[in-house]
């Protein structure tokens, strides 16, 4: 059986899996400024209220993504933490 997988690279930097967590972060705030850009200016009507009303269904669901993403950096950063203290003969 393989080692399992190490979050924490051991040099004191980021680990590649913080870092992945924190790009999907960057990119949703990116796709959820660019759902907020989306919302129409100067069209109106039933047409206008339906798409209004997707957007901010699919800014909902992506506020909810946001909030599970920045839990796993969290969990994230205590792994690490974890691992580098055993690497170091600590405890954690």
């Amino acid at each position: 059986m393989s080692e399992a997988p190490r979050c924490y690279p051991g040099d004191g930097g980021t680990s590649a899996m913080r870092a992945d967590i924190l790009a999907a972060i960057g990119q949703l705030a990116e796709a959820q400024a660019q759902l907020r850009a989306a919302f129409p200016a100067q069209w109106t009507g039933a047409g206008a209220n339906t798409f209004t009303d997707v957007l901010l269904s699919l800014l909902h669901h992506s506020q909810a993504v946001d909030r599970a993403l920045r839990a796993a950096d969290r969990a994230a950063l205590v792994a690490d933490a974890e691992l580098e203290a055993r690497l170091a003969g600590g405890t954690a």
